[in-house]
């Protein structure tokens, strides 16, 4: 009862599968005529809100061809949630919580696949080919000469109106991200061994398209 409702969720998905268990009405009676829980029914409504969690993340599905509800199996996410942890479920997460959609387009179903370099690179690709379209540059603009050229002091897509520090913020932004994320891809192989910042890179590029999206809007109608 303590614990938090996905670390939770998650022992109860490897209970599931220790004990073969295929039915969730099967399992909540199952643990109701245990002793341990026949005087707790907190503790019960505890185990079938992680049962309702699994399902919601797609950890757990209705079982083809039975009848009951209440059948299940464990899906290949469930698996892959067992074997990677709850990071690779928490990291996920931040990819459904509405990415811009030119990112969404292009790196959500690589990250989902596993191939997390590939989504952080083609996130950040995405993120350069909509600054060179709205500088009106050329191909041979690239990388963060691209992003200092189109957010620099006379870059044409640098707010006039805000003050010096903002300006030089947002050229610093576009640039360092282009630099940290996208330049390593670009030149070696990069072993996103940590699940979470893969997917806060993939936001990261999110972000700066909706940055970009208020500087088109500003670029299209000019004070």
């Amino acid at each position: 009862m303590t614990l938090p409702i996905d670390e939770l969720g998650l022992d109860v998905l490897a209970d599931i599968v220790r004990t073969k268990q295929w039915n969730e009405y099967n399992y909540l009676n199952s643990a109701s005529q245990d002793p341990r829980y026949q005087s707790n029914e907190a503790a019960l409504r505890a185990l079938a809100e992680a049962l309702t969690w699994l399902r919601g993340r797609g950890l757990i599905a209705r079982t083809p061809g039975q009848t009951a509800d209440s059948a299940i199996f464990v899906t290949r996410a469930g698996h892959l949630a067992l074997k990677q942890g709850l990071e690779r479920v928490r990291a996920e997460g931040r990819l459904h919580e509405g990415l811009h959609p030119l990112v969404e387009h292009r790196a959500r179903r690589q990250f989902l696949l596993g191939e997390y370099e590939q989504a952080v690179f083609v996130a950040m690709k995405a993120v350069e080919v909509r600054v060179r379209e709205l500088a009106e540059l050329g191909d041979g603009d690239t990388g963060v000469d691209l992003m200092n050229r189109a957010f620099g002091p006379n870059g044409s897509l640098t707010d006039s109106s805000a003050v010096k520090g903002e300006q030089e913020g947002t050229r610093m932004l576009f640039a360092g991200a282009y630099a940290t994320l996208r330049n390593p891809s670009g030149h070696r192989e990069v072993d996103y061994d940590d699940v979470a910042e893969a997917a806060e890179a993939v936001v990261t590029a999110s972000l700066l398209m909706r940055v970009l999206d208020r500087v088109e809007r500003r670029v299209a109608s000019p004070p």
